[in-house]
């Protein structure tokens, strides 16, 4: 029976974790001078925090799957438990509520987005062209985690009823994802090759447009249309193209 991808990546912390553990203590600074003593974990220690971020990736995953199959309101830290075989009492000593689960579970894939864009953001080239592979990650990220992709949908999705209040965090990361949408839009005007508008408004149109394909997308969602993505990333240029507003 093939061994699975998170007992291999278990087995290569611990195997980190202990090499770190017979690492003298006095280290080299950056600049290779003599650096302080620092504290380094006993063996024992640092397989003891290696279950517990074991554990802890565990049950973001399945909280991850069932707030996808369920919702918020109906899926519990018993529910939760039960899947994954933990103890209401072993969550609770790693979340400090159902509210806190459920903003990490919003915000461990989502960081690592946000992160992608900002380089998208930040290199060279046409912005329209920056502005396409935009759209392209945001659907090839959904795809690498589907359970979250589908959850994200249903948060996204402009009509559908929050659950509950979305955390901070969350809020700030779609904000800044808007910002980074409006500044590459209107870098595009200003190149002449994107359209004519208000750049935080067609930044919102834009990112409902993708968010109305990842609802249609046959490895995320259970309505799926035939629709390529290469098709939609060709929709979303002429959508945006300066000469779409002529």
């Amino acid at each position: 029976m093939p061994i699975p991808t998170q007992v291999w990546h278990g087995a290569r912390q611990l195997r980190v974790a202990m090499a770190r553990a017979r690492e003298p203590k006095e280290i080299q600074d950056s600049a290779g001078k003599p650096g302080g003593a620092v504290e380094v974990p006993s063996p024992r220690e640092a397989r003891r925090q290696l279950r517990i971020e074991l554990s802890r990736e565990q049950i973001l995953d399945t909280a991850e799957q069932l707030f996808s199959e369920r919702g918020y309101h109906d899926t519990g830290l018993k529910d939760v438990g039960e899947r994954c075989e933990f103890s209401v009492g072993t969550i609770y000593s790693l979340f400090d509520s159902k509210d806190s689960l459920y903003a990490e579970v919003l915000m461990r894939r989502g960081r690592g987005q946000i992160a992608d864009m900002r380089r998208i953001a930040e290199e060279d080239g046409s912005p329209d062209q920056r502005l396409t592979a935009m759209a392209r990650l945001q659907i090839v990220h959904f795809r690498r985690y589907p359970a979250w992709g589908r959850l994200m949908t249903r948060v996204l999705t402009v009509g559908v009823g929050q659950e509950t209040t979305l955390p901070e965090e969350f809020q700030d990361a779609y904000r800044e994802a808007i910002d980074l949408e409006a500044t590459l839009i209107a870098e595009g005007q200003d190149a002449g090759v994107l359209c004519a508008g208000d750049p935080r408004a067609l930044a919102r149109l834009f990112s409902a447009l993708v968010t109305a394909f990842h609802a249609m997308d046959p490895e995320i969602s259970d309505d799926a249309e035939d629709f390529d993505v290469d098709e939609f990333l060709g929709v979303i240029a002429q959508t945006f193209a300066r000469s779409a507003a002529r």
